[in-house]
């Protein structure tokens, strides 16, 4: 089904202010996080080198991973104040862990993969989706537990000296080999999984540009969540979603996110390559 251009639709708001703020944090910690780390995780490969000299070596390149981090343990501080602020200030708590507004997995999620897996073998229609789609949650959920196992990993290897006093020296072990896998497993999923499911298909390409205008067009909502769309306008909200186009934040998203992709995708196919070499 071919879209029409934004500016020949109704347009909606699907992500607020802070959700776009936050997210295009993420995209630069992301970044950093990975152009200085897989140099080292793959530091016997040529374009390692290359890439580690060309970022300024050690040790500015620490300093960049340091400082990318704590861009990450930000944006997790302010989802979490987020969050907080609509259980404890606005009391809809149960709104965010269960029903149709929640990014949590629920029952429905796996009827939805079955309908989405019957669709895509030509066995059934395709899935009428709600707000969030189940592998949008499945990301979301990724993220919380990467970011989990980053920090922890990463402090330990952070101030080694330190954790060593608490904890044996197979624990550092185990830390330093968590820390690059788990890095190498969330490069490759973006780079990948997410890519494929945001930007790369065919009505999207060259790229996605709700998490960076916020808006989605009328026809968007109905073919990717009528679900969503058909909630809003029985409930006669529909029209208070409803946004003008930005020109300016529409281009600013191409700019910024086509050399992202293409940075991503060259990272990929390097890992990659890299593993069948080590195989060889």
């Amino acid at each position: 089904m071919a879209m029409a251009t934004k500016k020949e639709e109704k347009l909606y708001l699907r992500f607020t202010l802070f959700h776009r703020v936050s997210h295009l944090l993420l995209i630069i910690s992301f970044f950093g996080l990975v152009l200085t780390g897989m140099p080292l995780a793959f530091q016997g490969q040529d374009w390692a080198r290359w890439l580690y000299a060309l970022l300024g070596g050690y040790p500015t390149c620490g300093y960049i991973h340091r400082i990318c981090a704590g861009m990450t343990f930000l944006c997790a501080f302010l989802h979490f104040a987020y969050v907080s602020n609509i259980v404890l200030r606005k009391g809809e708590g149960a709104k965010i862990m269960w029903g149709v507004e929640s990014i949590m997995l629920q029952p429905r999620d796996v009827v939805d993969v079955l309908a989405d897996v019957k669709w895509l073998l030509g066995f059934g229609p395709r899935p009428a989706f709600d707000r969030w789609i189940y592998w949008e949650k499945f990301e979301y959920l990724s993220l919380m537990w990467g970011t989990i196992v980053m920090a922890v990993t990463g402090f330990m290897l952070w101030f080694p000296t330190t954790f060593s006093i608490a904890f044996p020296g197979w624990a550092m072990d185990i830390a330093l080999v968590a820390h690059r896998y788990e890095a190498i497993l969330a490069a490759a999923f973006v780079f990948t999984i997410h890519f494929i499911h945001t930007h790369l298909l065919p009505d999207r390409v060259p790229v996605d540009e709700a998490m960076f205008t916020g808006r989605v067009s009328g026809e968007e909502l109905q073919h990717e969540r009528p679900t969503q769309y058909k909630r809003l306008l029985e409930a006669g909200i529909l029209e208070t979603y409803r946004v003008p186009p930005n020109r300016t934040l529409s281009l600013l998203s191409k700019i910024v996110a086509v050399p992202l992709l293409l940075i991503g995708l060259m990272l990929t196919s390097l890992m990659v390559s890299s593993f069948i070499l080590d195989l060889i």
